[in-house]
């Protein structure tokens, strides 16, 4: 794809609902403005509604953003679309593009498809603050777009929305719904969210349990795991091999694979057949449902914990 060849056009023709402002929806709607295309901004009384009024937008009922718009953003958590989504549907005119960040509600469907609209996704690789300063910077993010059934008129014009909310400066790769919404929840769970936190904290821990300096163990199991992972970004898994020291090399070359063993790869594995079968997407539904103890309890346990002791002493 050339991505230069990606005009703002089709966008800049058409009027965009961005329902939600929290941080994708935000920067989204930032960055839209930003780039000449007339938003309108649906949001609900509260922290949302208050920051949109400070950005200079006027935020209006999600009825009359919807019933405004051409294009409509549901830029909400996975847990809150269903429900905005069940409340706004009856406004859609025929023929409504309807799109998202993530492909999580519509590919386990947790929506109801209407068959007179056109879906799609449009996602950044990186968080909502993140494309902000991307964007602002003059630069941007890699991105990805998927649609819900192929259509050329649709696709150049979800092309455009890429490009006015700054993810053309790099990478946009055409994805599917199902391919888009399994390899993020795989990415998040067993690398950024889970597996690397999880390897952090118990790296960190050890180091304290044999007697080490907090501050230390913090610098050499987490600060540094940034460090290293902007150096393989910028050279690659070969060139980072030269970046590195010899005996950082060779300890993680004969000690690593300690760590990502055999029966690592098959809990991956399975964690991958959970993804694809629904399976945590039950889990996931169930505790939505439930009040989200678990993820409240774990929110309590980290606020108290050593580490995140440590991380605010040194003030980052």
């Amino acid at each position: 794809m050339n991505l230069n060849s990606i005009s703002l056009q089709p966008i800049l023709a058409k009027t965009v609902a961005i329902l939600g402002y929290g941080n994708q929806g935000r920067a989204q709607a930032l960055n839209l403005r930003d780039s000449g295309v007339s938003v309108r901004v649906g949001a609900r009384t509260g922290v949302g509604f208050d920051l949109a009024l400070k950005d200079g937008f006027q935020p209006i009922s999600f009825e009359h953003a919807i019933k405004e718009s051409d294009v409509v953003m549901y830029l909400f958590p996975d847990q809150i679309i269903p429900e905005v989504y069940r409340e706004t549907k009856r406004f859609f005119k025929n023929g409504q593009k309807i799109g998202f960040a993530h492909g999580f509600c519509y590919h386990f469907k947790w929506i109801e498809v209407m068959e007179n609209c056109q879906y799609f996704l449009v996602g950044s690789k990186g968080a909502g603050a993140v494309l902000r300063d991307a964007f602002e910077r003059g630069s941007g993010l890699p991105g990805v777009y998927a649609l819900g059934e192929e259509n050329i008129e649709l696709e150049i014009l979800v092309q455009s929305y890429a490009k006015a909310i700054g993810l053309t400066s790099h990478v946009l790769l055409k994805t599917t719904f199902q391919e888009e919404t399994e390899c993020d929840l795989f990415g998040e769970q067993v690398v950024l969210c889970g597996g690397l936190m999880q390897l952090m904290e118990s790296a960190f821990e050890t180091l304290v349990d044999e007697g080490f300096n907090p501050e230390m163990a913090f610098l050499e199991c987490c600060y540094e795991a940034k460090t290293i992972i902007e150096l393989w970004m910028k050279y690659g898994p070969y060139g980072i091999t030269q970046k590195i020291s010899p005996t950082a090399f060779f300890g993680g070359l004969t000690r690593g694979k300690r760590i990502i063993n055999e029966e690592t790869k098959t809990e991956i594995k399975k964690i991958f057949k959970e993804i694809r079968s629904g399976e945590f997407a039950k889990e996931w539904k169930t505790e939505v449902d439930q009040n989200e103890v678990q993820m409240k309890a774990e929110r309590e346990r980290a606020k108290s914990s050593q580490l995140e002791a440590v991380y605010r002493k040194f003030n980052w």
